[in-house]
């Protein structure tokens, strides 16, 4: 589970609602449904229809065709109220679970680009900085590659561990990333390029150029 994504915001209008989705990046929507507002069918349209982030809408009891009518409309899970606070927790856990599984396995193969300054390739498993390659072990290399997939975003040591060492032991989990990440830092800030900040008692973020 990705820990480290707790910005949770609340909306108080569809309006509101639907700029903050198409301004910010969202794992997961929690939007309370009225299915007598047909405002709100159109509004799952156009969020579904702009992007992929779960939605689980809380409804009062609805007829079966109504549960049809808001997947239809774009709605991933549907839970009655009054809502289970352990049963609503554990469906947004898995529904968030399945966005970065998803999202993984379609950043692992796209290359990532900030202008001829710096690309990752993924494919070729190469780093480019100002035309020129980097040389990068294995797990630098996977690293870098997770950061830079969510700029901005602090992963914590364990979250960073647990994607790049995947299944693999070490006597501690921390002191291995903190070890690659130096390693990796200063091959980046030897070009001018320190990309990789440290977000104190917290972990790290990639900062792209400009």
């Amino acid at each position: 589970m990705k820990d480290d994504f707790t910005d949770i915001r609340c909306m108080e209008s569809a309006m509101e609602a639907l700029a903050s989705y198409m301004k910010d990046e969202y794992c997961l929507v929690i939007l309370d449904v009225q299915l007598t507002d047909m405002s709100i069918l159109e509004l799952l349209r156009t969020m579904r229809n702009a992007k992929h982030t779960p939605i689980l809408a809380l409804t009062a009891p609805l007829k079966s065709e109504d549960i049809v009518t808001l997947f239809h409309a774009g709605v991933d899970a549907c839970l009655e109220k009054p809502v289970d606070v352990q049963v609503c927790t554990a469906q947004a856990n898995a529904l968030i679970q399945l966005y970065f599984d998803a999202d993984d396995r379609h950043k692992r193969h796209y290359t990532i680009s900030f202008g001829a300054e710096f690309i990752i390739s993924p494919r070729y498993r190469q780093v480019i900085v100002d035309g020129e390659p980097l040389a990068l072990t294995r797990k630098e290399f996977d690293l870098l590659h997770c950061l830079a997939s969510y700029p901005g975003q602090v992963f914590s040591l364990d979250h960073l561990y647990a994607h790049v060492w995947d299944n693999e032991c070490a006597e501690s989990g921390e002191d291995t990333v903190r070890v690659h990440i130096q390693t990796l830092r200063k091959k980046l800030v030897a070009l001018g390029k320190d990309f990789i900040q440290n977000i104190w008692g917290v972990g790290y973020k990639f900062v792209p150029p400009g």
